[in-house]
């Protein structure tokens, strides 16, 4: 101890000073990075924004000092505005229940008609909810794996869009039975309401879109209507509906001559509506593939 002790009074005191200042320096950084290090982790929170989600971004789970997702999140997620699996049980019933009332009402079913589509129908939901079951089971195993979260995230979209439009439309069971099962007679005027029914719902995309438009660039009352009537008509609704609704419209709007936009725009509001239409014509394979348009 006491050679120790001499070696260390023999050293010069700036080089004693150097040392302790290294030494002081190195415990900072060092407790320093273990801190920001701590507080990233800790501080790792997804948040999910209800029905303002952006499609195809991936929600931000709730986590607490690590990466993880509460099993109630896969719920929120999948049936979002209907809360969970049994609450959107019960209104996929009630859709089922004026579906099915409104085309008797228009096609008069008889009683073989009607079991045919309520067993379609139900074959449509069993279908749905084993897929559900299946994604859950998914998300369970990795739900605290962040580099697997991603992947899942992309395969529970396609669920969300199917409560979002619906499980009884194009390529259900329930619509190839209507298909099948009506006569001549009810398939013509059904046919005839279906596509006012279509046209009835293409229209409310087409004003939403334009409203949202809005935001950027304001329009007069009589601009508005011009505009929705015009993209309204251009062509039969869409095949299906879903989540590419917006980008449906602006393909349809695409279409419309651009000498024919002028002469409702000025020319300020048209350098606003023309990137829309450009994004839309960009979109036509996709919408072409997911089946929107023909």
């Amino acid at each position: 101890m006491q050679t120790d002790v001499s070696t260390t009074q023999t050293l010069p005191n700036c080089h004693l000073r150097g040392r302790t200042g290294v030494a002081q320096f190195l415990r900072h950084a060092v407790w320093g990075g273990l801190l920001l290090l701590c507080g990233f982790w800790s501080g790792i929170a997804f948040g999910q924004d209800d029905d303002g989600l952006v499609e195809g971004d991936a929600p931000q789970p709730v986590a607490v000092n690590r990466f993880q997702i509460s099993p109630e999140q896969f719920d929120q997620w999948v049936f979002r505005a209907n809360g969970n699996a049994r609450q959107a049980r019960k209104r996929l019933d009630s859709q089922l229940t004026m579906r099915m009332n409104e085309i008797h009402r228009i096609c008069s079913l008889d009683q073989t008609q009607k079991q045919k589509l309520s067993l379609a129908a139900a074959g449509d939901i069993k279908r749905f909810y084993d897929d559900v079951e299946k994604m859950r089971a998914k998300f369970m195993a990795v739900r605290n794996d962040r580099n697997a979260f991603g992947n899942i995230w992309q395969e529970i979209q396609p669920l969300q869009q199917k409560v979002s439009s619906g499980l009884f439309e194009t390529d259900s069971l329930f619509h190839k039975t209507i298909r099948g099962t009506l006569t001549p007679q009810q398939r013509v005027k059904y046919d005839r309401a279906e596509l006012k029914r279509r046209n009835f719902r293409f229209q409310a995309q087409v004003a939403v879109a334009v409203s949202l438009l809005e935001r950027r660039m304001p329009l007069t009352e009589a601009q508005r209507s011009q505009l929705i009537k015009l993209i309204s008509e251009v062509a039969p609704p869409p095949l299906r509906f879903g989540r590419y609704d917006q980008y449906v419209v602006w393909y349809f709007a695409s279409q419309i001559p651009e000498a024919t936009v002028k002469q409702i725009l000025d020319e300020a509001q048209w350098e606003v509506f023309k990137p829309q239409v450009r994004q839309g014509k960009g979109m036509q394979q996709t919408l072409r593939r997911e089946g929107y348009i023909p």
